[in-house]
């Protein structure tokens, strides 16, 4: 029986199968939370890594940098606007932003220098 055990002595295996029990139902829900956080920083660790890695990288296809979303403003650079006031009926809008055919959002048209000079003589 535990030093700090209310319970008389007899109930020492109750109380370990309690306690048991709660540990496990603790990992149950604790568990996929932090699976899920430690899955997010190893992937933006990797993203980040990879940016500037030719052929692969995003950088080496022309996409922008990785960064975390904006709760202020939209993926369109319009600021967002925080109320608890009703909005006028607008017609429905895509949840995708732009239309199917419109440009990828992350692409940057990016120029790469070149160099002039030649190693052959």
């Amino acid at each position: 029986m535990g030093f700090l055990s209310i319970v008389p002595e007899s109930f020492a295996v109750v109380e370990t199968w309690i306690t048991r029990v709660f540990l496990f139902l603790g990992i149950v829900t604790i568990g996929p939370w932090a699976a899920l956080l430690v899955y997010d920083l190893v992937l933006y660790i990797f993203r980040t890594a990879t940016y500037k890695v030719p052929v692969v990288g995003g950088r080496a296809r022309g996409k922008a940098r990785p960064r975390a979303p904006s709760l202020t403003e939209r993926p369109t650079g319009r600021p967002r606007r925080f109320s608890l006031a009703r909005r006028p009926e607008e017609p429905a809008q895509r949840s995708g932003g732009a239309g199917v055919g419109a440009p990828d959002a992350r692409v940057r048209h990016i120029k790469e220098e070149k160099q002039e000079h030649s190693s052959a003589p």
